[in-house]
């Protein structure tokens, strides 16, 4: 059975526009590639792409992660500048070169080369008004410019969304793709790369199962979120049950588990998805819908649908 599921309510762009993929036959990886290039394309999305909010210097790094499960080739990039769609670039980076991860300005150099590059980004106006705002208060604050101190101001000021996208689908061949695409931390300090584009970490897919994740990525790199999520699917739990399982994992570890959600997806097209913050939305689409649906999982709890 195909289907596709995808994070917070945005998703619900990026699940018809895979699922239109995928009801004629198509791929999941072109499914979830295409899924995230609808939300990387949004620039109203401070989150995502190249509408998000800037590092603390004012330049947009983006990350990027897909993971084709049938053959465990992956492909990722990190803290890459002047690239619209990342996660295309990122299916470069697993289908042209024989590595897993580039960052930074290797990253950007190979976007040059496979046309991906962006000549000149500007900040949308609402991101650049509250960028100067923050670096206005960190420069009027009493201490020392270049500090640690001056920038951790201006990137703890404040709390801002990082809602990453990250989707799952499986097609008719029950291949499993899983992708993420981030802006990350709004004014994190520069070259900060949160969980997106690590493999194991904001997404993993496998022959069993996939899962992607959102929220804080420095906690959710520490516990290997979508690989524990997959490993109780490949132990033979459906993608709801592994998904209340993990989340109680973390629950009673107790430690570095705020702002930890993702979603997740089986052999058998069942959906799942966790949190540890008291709710979480999403959107999912499969042969059992008439239509996309947005759902809620509530903290600890099962998806119930």
């Amino acid at each position: 059975m195909k289907a596709i599921i995808a994070t917070w309510p945005f998703g619900l762009k990026a699940v018809e526009s895979g699922w239109r993929i995928l009801k004629n036959g198509g791929s999941a990886l072109d499914a979830v590639e295409a899924s995230i290039r609808e939300i990387e394309n949004d620039f109203s999305n401070r989150s995502v792409g190249l509408g998000g909010y800037p590092n603390i210097a004012g330049f947009i790094e983006l990350d990027a992660a897909i993971m084709d499960g049938s053959t465990f080739r992956a492909g990722s990039v990190a803290a890459v500048r002047n690239v619209q769609n990342p996660i295309s670039l990122a299916r470069k980076v697993m289908e042209n070169t024989p590595h897993v991860m580039i960052v930074g300005e290797g990253a950007t150099k190979l976007a040059k080369i496979f046309g991906l590059y962006v000549e000149k980004v500007d900040l949308q106006p609402e991101a650049r008004m509250e960028w100067e705002r923050r670096l206005k208060a960190a420069l009027s604050a009493p201490q020392q410019e270049g500090s640690i101190n001056f920038w951790m101001k201006m990137v703890a000021e404040g709390r801002y969304n990082h809602d990453t996208i990250g989707c799952v689908a499986i097609d008719d061949n029950k291949n499993i793709v899983a992708g993420c695409s981030t802006s990350g931390y709004a004014f994190k300090l520069v070259g900060r790369v949160g969980d997106s584009p690590i493999i194991g970490s904001g997404l993993y897919a496998n022959s069993f199962g996939g899962a992607a994740a959102t929220g804080l990525g420095e906690n959710i790199m520490v516990h290997n979120v979508s690989r524990k999520v997959v490993d109780f699917i490949e132990h033979g739990l459906p993608a709801d049950e592994a998904a209340e399982k993990t989340v109680q994992y973390l629950l009673k570890i107790g430690k570095r588990i705020d702002h930890i959600s993702f979603v997740s997806l089986d052999k058998d097209g069942l959906f799942g998805a966790g949190t540890t913050e008291e709710s979480f939305e999403f959107a999912a689409m499969s042969d059992v819908f008439s239509e996309p649906r947005l759902l809620k999982v509530e903290k600890g709890a099962r998806l119930r649908l």
